[in-house]
């Protein structure tokens, strides 16, 4: 058992782990990381209808807004809200906050009596600390008002504790972005390195260089708000604009960036060709021009350190390769060609210094051939990556590390994650024995997340493979007491849950529920809170599962998963799996409460249910084509004696407002007074949201009734189509109860938004620019149609494409963006009447007949017609006879950057209709919904009609 929490957490060891290091102090208060030191007293304080937050009368300044920030968190845990107050000390039932001064300090003291808590910080960032420490104690207490007497000290190991996001390769929403900051703040992460730009696109939409940005970018109103949203949590974003490598995308916009001689035409060495990878820094005028970017960038940040990215240039071979190259470094009395490259950083060192800043470059020299009459200059930051950070440290760097041997790297490639390798985080490893070089030039310790070739995935995935590590992260960078084990403190973890007002994962308040293990044999092995014994399925599909008796059927809140080991096929085996609850006996009358869609890292997968259902069986079934390897299943429930359940519409409205319902039933015998509802929602895979969130309500529930809120939740005309998660939460105490103390329950469900038309649904990227081929990936092996070949055959951006009687309008961006839909069964309204619909289409890794797949039509009237089509492969050489072939290249930008002459296909299918119904939509073939590497896929580019009808 956990001492610090109480709560029923197995401290359980894995097979090949790690002995912990340390103990973690008894009767600790449950903090995410845990508390460094703390000294137990007797009783608890609590907070009362009286309570105030008094702000040190000679801080205000520094404390005061994050002092109503505290207020606003503390009432969205359900407390009553707290007043904000000036004053020299605190009253009783307070909390004071206090700092011993206005400098960089983030370590503080918390000090609890059963009169008041006192938060001493010793600096702002501290004070904020320990507010974060107060929630999470206030949000894990089961009346969100009590706090265990005692008095802790607590301070961070690393100065500096961060996440890289790479939102280059993949755009993340601003909501997105603005929720992790939140999140690493909680967990007391003071640093997001924002990766902006890099060979596939430039991200930052700058005045005065129109046609740069991609066609998703962060305006500098973006950029002000994300910093703005940062800054009230005590989190740095520091940007990085990568050069003069990973600069591809700059050399398409401006050709003459680019080196004359074919070897600086590599990526680091001569097989991986790119013929703009790395700028051209011996002309004057490219320098000039990267120094008026670089200018533009660093006025839009207020970090003090600006990353100027400096790796992968090509390496020393293929410089020598370069008589330009040779010359120049001749010419300036060079003894290395590598001088060139390192009397760069020394210049943009130079021009940032100019602006109050100070540069951060990844440590890449010694691998590119190393400096022979340059030394870069000291005070640059080094970041290491390559497990070198002592060779930096040794010459007097600064250094901050992100070293990918040990872990610290997050990149999860194609969907659903097979692809990822050896960046899989080992987070036991991580948390169990990591530690950094004892050294006053370390500044710092940083996780990196890469979007290597998952161009166009959501940032749920990405964040999906994040949560773990970055938990871990946290407590290694602040320097916490071990628990038992990694998979402890994660548990720990999901039961404090994540800051007010974000989605949680699943409801923190939810506990295992106990019951007899149904399945095949050793099925038990899943269930007996053991992670060192496991179940490995002999069949594809297999279920194992609980029976929770007669009398106990529940509505189950969320699922916990552990995988049975660290391989990579025992990961994949979960994916596709789901989770199900049964009424009718264990394999009857089951309903699909959440699935698993990507490959879980080494950790705990928590997952929350959806459906308000009560369930005497809980089941988790294998994927049909899998074997479910299990070390642990745990189904989470909440409170069973005040329950919620959301009622909502399958599929809400673009044009006005649809009704959720919310249920509160009280089976307590005591009423329930004012109870305080509120209903969210958020896109699955970009954390948006459809509209303004709804105005909270409150009722009063009687012992032993329901009662229904009512919400009117508005869609806005933006909304981004897909699905999203309605979460409900109710805050209530029962009658007699003191008003400020709380208890709450969630609830959640599924709906979605339509599509409004086809590009919509684009998430595809199949056609590129000869000049920037990377960003394309139309077969997951990143080949593109050449745009340049396409428009020397009539199909261009935009345009018309005639083909078996049919006009297709091709997409308005055909380079390098989102230019078809992956087909997974989506749904495109139609209108109007016509005898036959049209697909613009091609195939990927299609056989020799084709891939086949089926299109429904629905009218007007709800009638529905299906019909299969058959598209041929995209590069088929031999073209079926019957298929209407409607745009043909013979060029393909492939993977690695380089050219094929082959063929390159989009194809023409239709679908008879009846021209006497009103068309209503058109349902695309079932399919992967994401890019997998070298997966069968169908792809829609355009639709058509023959008649009267709309199609897009």
């Amino acid at each position: 058992m956990v001492a610090a929490t109480g709560m029923a957490v197995g401290a359980v060891v894995p097979a090949g782990a790690d002995a912990p290091s340390t103990a973690e102090p008894a009767r600790s208060p449950a903090v995410v990381p845990p508390l460094q030191e703390w000294s137990a007293g007797s009783g608890t304080f609590t907070l009362t209808e009286r309570s105030r937050i008094v702000v040190d009368r000679r801080y205000t300044d520094a404390l005061d807004t994050d002092a109503r920030t505290f207020a606003t968190d503390l009432a969205g845990l359900g407390a009553e809200p707290l007043p904000v107050v000036a004053g020299t000390a605190p009253g009783p039932d307070d909390i004071f906050l206090t700092t011993g001064g206005e400098g960089p300090g983030e370590g503080y003291r918390l000090t609890v009596t059963a009169h008041s808590v006192t938060v001493a910080g010793t600096g702002p960032a501290g004070t904020y600390y320990g507010e974060q420490s107060v929630e999470q104690i206030l949000k894990a207490a089961p009346d969100h008002a009590s706090i265990p007497v005692g008095s802790a000290q607590d301070a961070p190991v690393q100065q500096e504790r961060g996440l890289m996001i790479d939102t280059a390769r993949a755009y993340w929403s601003v909501a997105s972005i603005e929720q992790l900051i939140r999140q690493l703040a909680w967990q007391k992460l003071n640093t997001l390195h924002w990766h902006l730009t890099d060979s596939e696109f430039f991200r930052l939409d700058l005045p005065g260089y129109p046609g740069l940005a991609a066609a998703k970018s962060y305006t500098p109103a973006d950029v002000r708000r994300v910093q703005d949203f940062a800054a009230r949590h005590h989190v740095t974003v520091l940007p990085e604009f990568d050069i003069p490598g990973h600069a591809t995308t700059l050399t398409s916009y401006r050709p003459g960036l680019r080196w004359d001689c074919p070897s600086m035409n590599s990526i680091i060495s001569p097989g991986r060709v790119d013929p703009g990878f790395t700028v051209d820094i011996t002309k004057p005028a490219n320098v000039a021009w990267l120094d008026g970017l670089v200018e533009e960038i660093t006025d839009l940040f207020d970090s003090p350190i600006i990353h100027l990215g400096g790796d992968e240039t090509p390496n020393a071979a293929l410089q020598a390769q370069c008589p330009q190259l040779a010359e120049y470094a001749a010419a300036h009395g060079y003894t290395k060609t590598e001088d060139v490259f390192l009397a760069y950083e020394n210049h943009l060192d130079e021009l940032l210094a100019r602006h109050g800043k100070r540069m951060q470059i990844w440590g890449w020299w010694p691998q590119a051939g190393g400096g022979g009459s340059v030394t870069v200059n000291k005070d640059i930051r080094i970041q290491a990556w390559l497990g070198d950070e002592k060779t930096f440290l040794d010459q007097g760097y600064d250094v901050v590390v992100s070293n990918e041997h040990s872990r610290l790297y997050v990149v999860p490639k194609y969907a659903p994650g097979t692809a990822n390798g050896n960046y899989i985080p080992d987070d036991n490893a991580l948390y169990s024995s990591y530690s950094v070089p004892l050294s006053d030039q370390v500044r710092g310790i940083e996780m990196a997340e890469w979007g290597d070739v998952a161009y166009t995935m959501p940032e749920a995935y990405p964040l999906s493979y994040l949560r773990r590590p970055v938990q871990i992260l946290a407590s290694t960078a602040w320097g916490s007491p071990r628990l038992g084990s990694y998979l402890d403190y994660e548990v720990l973890a999901d039961e404090i849950g994540g800051p007010p007002g974000l989605p949680e994962t699943a409801d923190p308040a939810a506990r295992p529920v106990a019951g007899v293990p149904v399945g095949p044999s050793g099925v038990a092995s899943a269930f007996d809170n053991d992670p060192t014994t496991a179940f490995v399925a002999s069949t594809a599909g297999t279920a194992v599962g609980i029976d929770l008796g007669t009398d106990g059927a529940t509505r189950p809140a969320g699922v916990r998963l552990l995988p049975r080991s660290n391989s990579t096929a025992d990961l994949a085996s979960l994916v596709g799996g789901t989770v199900q609850g049964c009424t009718d006996g264990p394999d009857s009358g089951c309903r699909t409460l959440a699935t698993v869609e990507w490959t879980p890292t080494r950790d705990w997968l928590t997952l929350p249910t959806d459906g308000s259902g009560s369930y005497r069986w809980l089941r988790f079934v294998g994927a049909p084509t899998a074997k479910p390897a299990l070390a642990e299943v745990a189904f989470l429930a909440g409170s069973a004696a005040v329950r919620l359940s959301v009622d909502a519409p399958t599929t809400l409205t673009t044009d006005g407002a649809d009704t959720v319902d919310v249920v509160v039933t009280n089976t307590t015998g005591r009423a329930l007074p004012q109870v305080r509802v509120g209903l969210g929602a958020h896109h699955l895979l970009d954390n948006t949201a459809p509209g303004a969130a709804p105005a909270p309500r409150t009722v009063t529930v009687p012992p032993g009734q329901s009662r229904t809120v009512h919400f009117e939740l508005g869609t806005g005309a933006d909304a981004k189509p897909g699905d999203y998660r309605l979460s409900a939460t109710a805050d209530y105490r029962q009658a007699g109860d003191d008003p400020a103390t709380s208890s709450r329950i969630r609830a959640t469900a599924l709906t979605s938004v339509a599509l409004r038309d086809l590009a919509q649904a684009f998430d595809n990227i199949a056609v590129t620019r000869d000049s920037n081929p990377q960003p394309g990936d139309i077969d997951g092996a990143q080949s593109s149609f050449s745009a340049e070949n396409l428009a020397a055959g009539g199909v261009a951006a935009g345009g018309k494409v005639h083909a078996d009687g049919l006009d297709f309008t091709l997409p308005a961006g055909l380079a390098g963006v989102e230019d078809n839909a992956l087909a997974h069964g989506q749904v495109v309204p139609l209108s109007g009447n016509a005898s036959r619909v049209g697909l613009l289409m091609t195939a990927t890794y299609a056989p020799a007949s084709g891939l086949t797949g089926t299109v429904t039509i629905t009218y007007t009237d709800g009638t529905t017609v299906s019909s299969p089509v058959t598209v041929p492969d995209w590069a088929s050489s031999t073209v079926p006879q019957k298929a209407a072939v409607a745009a043909h290249g013979d060029r393909v930008n492939g993977g690695g950057r380089a050219q094929s002459t082959r063929a390159a296909n989009l194809y023409s299918v239709a679908v008879d209709v009846d021209p006497h119904r009103q068309l209503a939509s058109v349902t695309l073939p079932t399919g992967p919904r994401y890019m997998g590497a070298k997966s069968p896929a169908l792809h829609v580019f355009a639709l058509a009609t023959d008649g009267p009808g709309s199609a897009s």
